[in-house]
């Protein structure tokens, strides 16, 4: 079974995707994995232990990944490890996900504020426009920091 298309359920195709990358280089437990989600999105997310154990269920149905039981004393753990079904699958969700995004950036060139903020910003009072941009701008600053990190390691 194919992933469904990224809209339907993005939160469940980035955890797909999230879970995948985690597992690439190392096997993990549940608990590990949910640990680096955290971690990945700095705190902002993590899923619920059914999401997570659901959609490792579904993964390892569609052969992407595989688990074993491991024991440390008394105490039993799945880790989970990703295939090489689970390695082409991840690529092409990557590649897919980054094209989606290009997309997505081509359509706001020339553009300084794009028309679904600038709705939200015609109705805030004075105050609160402000207090949005200045901290939309602050992100941005953010960003663009972090994007020159990365240009310059290339």
């Amino acid at each position: 079974m194919a992933f469904p298309p990224f809209f339907q359920r993005p939160k469940g195709a980035l955890l797909r995707i999230s879970i995948l990358r985690i597992i690439r280089d190392k096997p993990l437990h549940g608990y590990e994995i949910m640990k680096c989600i955290e971690e990945d999105t700095e705190g902002h997310w993590s899923p619920s232990h059914s999401l997570l154990y659901n959609t490792l269920s579904q993964l390892e149905e569609q052969g992407f990944i595989t688990s074993k039981k491991d024991y440390k004393g008394e105490v039993e753990r799945t880790v989970y490890s990703i295939t090489n079904k689970g390695n082409v699958k991840l690529e092409e969700e990557v590649t897919h996900l980054a094209q989606m995004i290009s997309r997505m950036m081509s359509s706001f060139e020339g553009r300084t504020i794009g028309r679904f903020p600038r709705l939200i910003l015609e109705h805030l009072p004075p105050k609160d426009r402000k207090d949005l941009l200045i901290k939309f701008r602050d992100q941005m600053k953010a960003v663009l920091e972090d994007i020159e990190k990365e240009l310059a390691k290339i």
